[in-house]
């Protein structure tokens, strides 16, 4: 197994340009290192007991070693650093004496010998006259040679012309990748680091992978958090991995860099880590600029990758993975993920960033923030990256009162502002220091942050909690001093509160004026037991319009993790839109219905008017005769808005189109009809002018594009009925009814919406 740089330098500068790759993705447990490859390679080294700094944390990659220190870091690559002592008490060079610290070391790299053919050779030599020099300067040829030994290559193998055919070997087999020094140059630390991890992937002269001989091999494994307890919390400092959680044998090591990276995990006879060997997949840490899709995602810039439906995705908080068809629900836009690559294609997902749990704990600011605020939840790390409502910021939009978690594979704060004052109405084991509590209706786990406040607060007390962006509770306030701000929609007996990390929160309770209030963004709290009140999102035009790429509504700056809305009219019901539906510059501030700001000044929800068309049902208008509410004897004609999903009964709407027009209809929150666009056909279109582009299908007619919608409808007249539900296509996707209209026949007319120019609907005739 050949060993890659993780980030390739091979990655092309536009490809580098879309992938919005985060500062501290591999942040090392050195503070002096920054960039990915040393970091990494250090930290396997650190891993591997090989290389423990040069003091105060630092391990200063720029800085050559000399042929001592090299010779201390092959002794502990080759596991023998317990035989140094042994090794401590004689003299072999003479300038290598008792008052040199490398004393025990250089004599055991000197006794070591290594098969070459026949022979039997030193692993090391001195230069002449019974010297070592131990304080010299190593060569990258010195140090590649001793490498070369090490990996059980004869003198034949390597050739008779010293240094050059020993280099040429050493590239041959990935030895040398990654190094760019040439052959007489003194070696640096952060060369070495590279040399000593390209070896752990080489293969040995009898053609084994070296790795695999220093105990036993675990391959495809991701490191998904460091420093955590054991399995049977008798230990801390244990690694989490996808095949399970294993201490590692060097004691006091936390390889943060290496958590979230794939590779090759080996363990010794008592299953402790020996060391990790990164593989040859390239890690691709990527922001999400939509939700994710059944079968893709897209980055910020807009770079598309495709994903199987069975490739595995890790997060932090727990070794078992899950396939990507079940997690991507959980991914959403302003997300952060990493994808691990080979050979194009995507073999496994880390899910990080705003996706990560709280079980870490986490600070409620109280007051201005600064880095000391956070220097117990990082672990006294800096450098780090804020992110709010998946959002960078920096530490100043921090405000009072908002909740910060960690999470430590992108080194990233994770702030929520999210607060919802309630009535509690449970605590469990107890309200002084309760692990759960219960507030209308649903169980909140609580974190230990919160203690501190809780003594003030008693089961049946009117409180706010403040919430982490995966809705556990951090914290209590006063609810006269510090107000609910959440925001979400509502139906009979129940409410949806929105999470900042993009998932929801259900609430169960009576909700007032819920009939009214249905498909409505709403702001949501409780000032009593099992009683839910709920307020309309009022509406406001901002000072300009939205720019969808820069992400500015007139002068405020639009979060990742924006939530869209549409409707028709001040009372439509809303419906959500995805950031990619809005495939124009920008959108007219009279187009904007509301905004809502959070804690920060930041955009967090936005309502659009009439924009993409969404807020429409589409199928076809039909009529049917029923009984007069006043005159049971009488019949009335009443018109029904029939789909694939089922029919809408338009309550007696003026309607004076023809039956049989295929149509949008937007309804009102009270169910009913603000609105009925009719479509327009475009005829003789066969199944060959559609076509896929970055994950959204295309239709082409007569010269010009549409697109497809997600949802799209697909109609064919097997019944004489109209109104037949046998008519429609009722796969559960867009894509398959699509698929099944276009087997059906040659000849398609598709309907299109005048709004935002997309097919709606396609009819097989």
């Amino acid at each position: 197994m050949k060993t890659k740089r993780i980030v390739s330098v091979a990655l092309s500068a536009a490809l580098i340009a879309a992938l919005a790759v985060p500062a501290g993705a591999a942040s090392s447990s050195f503070t002096d290192v920054k960039d990915t490859a040393t970091s990494i390679n250090a930290d396997v080294l650190r891993l591997m007991g090989v290389v423990d700094g040069v003091g105060g944390n630092t391990f200063n990659p720029n800085g050559n070693l000399t042929r001592a220190e090299f010779c201390a870091m092959v002794v502990k690559f080759l596991q023998k650093g317990d035989q140094v002592p042994v090794h401590a008490t004689r003299t072999i060079f003479s300038d290598v004496t008792a008052e040199h610290w490398g004393l025990g070391y250089v004599n055991l790299a000197a006794s070591l010998t290594v098969k070459d053919g026949e022979k039997e050779l030193p692993l090391i030599s001195g230069v002449g006259d019974g010297r070592f020099e131990p304080d010299a300067k190593i060569t990258l040829a010195q140090a590649t040679t001793i490498l070369i030994r090490v990996l059980g290559y004869t003198s034949e193998q390597a050739g008779a012309v010293w240094p050059q055919s020993y280099m040429n070997l050493a590239k041959s087999i990935g030895l040398t990748d990654g190094i760019a020094a040439g052959t007489n140059d003194n070696l640096t630390r952060a060369q070495a680091a590279q040399l000593f991890v390209n070896a752990l992937g080489c293969k040995m002269g009898d053609g084994s992978d070296y790795y695999k001989s220093l105990g036993t091999s675990k391959e495809d494994v991701v490191l998904l958090a460091i420093n955590v307890d054991t399995d049977d919390g008798s230990a801390h400092g244990a690694v989490r991995t996808s095949d399970g959680t294993y201490l590692p044998k060097t004691e006091d090591v936390e390889p943060t860099a290496l958590q979230g990276r794939r590779g090759s995990l080996v363990l010794n006879d008592k299953q402790e880590i020996i060391t990790f060997v990164p593989d040859d997949s390239e890690a691709v840490t990527i922001t999400l600029s939509g939700d994710a899709q059944p079968t893709y995602v897209k980055a910020s810039g807009g770079k598309q990758y495709t994903i199987a439906s069975d490739t595995p995705v890790y997060t932090s908080d727990k070794a078992e993975g899950t396939d990507y068809v079940s997690a991507h629900t959980s991914l959403y836009s302003g997300s952060q993920i990493t994808m691990f690559t080979e050979r194009g294609k995507v073999v496994a997902v880390y899910a990080g960033g705003s996706t990560a749990t709280s079980d870490a704990g986490a600070v409620v600011v109280n007051g201005n923030a600064s880095e000391a605020t956070f220097y117990t939840l990082t672990g006294g790390g800096s450098n780090f990256n804020v992110q709010k409502n998946r959002h960078p910021i920096t530490l100043s939009y921090i405000q009072d009162n908002d909740v910060v978690t960690y999470d430590s594979l992108s080194n990233t704060l994770i702030v929520s502002d999210l607060r919802l004052t309630c009535v509690l109405e449970n605590a469990y084991p107890n309200s002084k220091a309760p692990e759960k509590i219960t507030a209308l209706g649903h169980e909140f786990e609580v974190l230990e942050s919160a203690w501190a406040m809780t003594p003030n607060f008693n089961v049946g007390n009117q409180v706010t909690l403040l919430l982490t962006a995966d809705g556990k509770v951090a914290g209590m306030a006063d609810p006269t001093k510090v107000r609910s701000n959440a925001v979400g929609m509502v139906s009979e007996g129940s409410a949806q509160v929105f999470l900042p990390n993009g998932g929801t929160l259900e609430l169960k309770g009576e909700v007032s004026n819920a009939s009214s209030l249905a498909n409505q963004l709403v702001t949501l709290n409780s000032g009593s037991k099992g009683k839910i009140s709920a307020t309309r999102l009022l509406a406001k035009s901002p000072s300009g319009g939205f720019e969808v790429e820069n992400r500015k509504l007139g002068s405020y700056t639009v979060t990742n993790g924006v939530r869209i809305y549409e409707q028709v009219g001040s009372g439509g019901a809303m419906v959500p839109v995805s950031i990619s539906d809005l495939n124009m510059v920008s959108i007219p501030s009279n187009k904007v219905a509301s905004y809502h700001l959070n804690t920060s000044g930041m955009v967090d929800f936005i309502v659009l008017n009439a924009v993409t068309g969404n807020a429409y049902e589409y199928g076809i208008m039909v009529t049917k005769i029923g009984p007069s509410p006043t005159d049971p004897e009488v019949g009335v004609r009443t018109w029904n808005l029939v789909r694939g999903s089922g029919t809408i009964d338009l309550k007696g709407t003026g309607y004076s189109g023809r039956e049989g027009t295929f149509a949008g209809v937007a309804m009102a929150a009270d169910g009913g009809v603000l609105d009925i666009v009719e479509l327009t056909a475009v005829t003789g279109v066969k199944p060959s002018d559609f076509f896929e582009s970055q994950g959204q299908t295309y239709v082409t007619v007569s010269g010009k594009t549409y697109r497809v919608a997600d949802d799209v409808e697909c109609y064919r007249k097997v019944a004489d009925d109209r109104g037949s539900p046998d008519n429609w296509f009722t796969q559960s996707t867009g894509k398959e009814r699509l698929d099944a209209c276009k087997a059906s026949s040659s000849n398609l007319t598709v309907y299109v919406d005048s709004l935002s120019q997309q097919v709606r609907v396609i009819q097989a005739n």
